[in-house]
C-alpha cells in the first residue's frame, strides 16, 4: 500500500527570484524522491504551489514533515492524504511543467476550488497535474 499526500500552500518567495528558487527545488526533489521510491507532480502560479506526492509511507511522511518546516511555503492545506492503492504518477520523481501564465491562471482557479470543495475540487486538480504527466518523464 502506498501513501499521498495532496496539499496547496502560499509561496513566500520573492517574485524576481520564485522561478531560479523552484527550478532549485525540482532539481533537488527529482533525486531525492528517486531515491525515496516517491512519485508525484508540482504546480507553481506564482502565488501557490500545489504538490501529490506519493509512494512508501515513511517517505511521505518525512517529506511531508520537510515541506511543512520549509520557510518558502505558508499556509500548507492538505487537501487529500492517507493510503491509496496505486500511483497516479508511476513514472515521475517529480513532474514539473515549468512557469507559464496561461497555466497559472487556469491553476489558481482549480487551487480556490479545492480548497473550498475538498473532495471534489481535489479530484479536478489531480487530473489536472495528471494532464501534465508525459508516459516516461522525470
Amino acid at each position: 500500500m502506498l501513501d499521498r499526500w495532496f496539499y496547496i500552500s502560499t509561496s513566500r518567495l520573492d517574485e524576481t527570484d520564485a522561478e531560479r528558487h523552484v527550478g532549485d527545488i525540482v532539481a533537488i526533489s527529482v533525486q531525492r524522491n528517486r531515491s525515496l521510491e516517491v512519485t508525484g507532480a508540482l504546480l507553481f502560479t506564482g502565488r501557490h504551489f500545489a504538490q501529490y506526492i506519493e509512494g512508501p509511507p515513511a517517505a511521505i511522511a518525512a517529506l511531508q514533515e520537510s515541506i511543512l518546516q520549509d520557510p518558502r511555503h505558508q499556509d500548507i492545506g492538505t487537501i487529500a492524504c492517507g493510503s491509496y492503492p496505486t500511483r497516479h504518477f508511476l513514472t515521475w520523481s517529480l513532474g514539473y511543467a515549468g512557469p507559464s501564465r496561461f497555466v497559472a491562471s487556469k491553476v489558481e482557479g482549480a487551487l480556490t476550488d479545492a480548497l473550498k470543495n475538498r473532495q471534489g475540487g481535489a479530484q479536478a486538480l489531480l487530473h489536472m497535474l495528471e494532464q501534465f504527466a508525459f508516459p516516461g518523464s522525470s
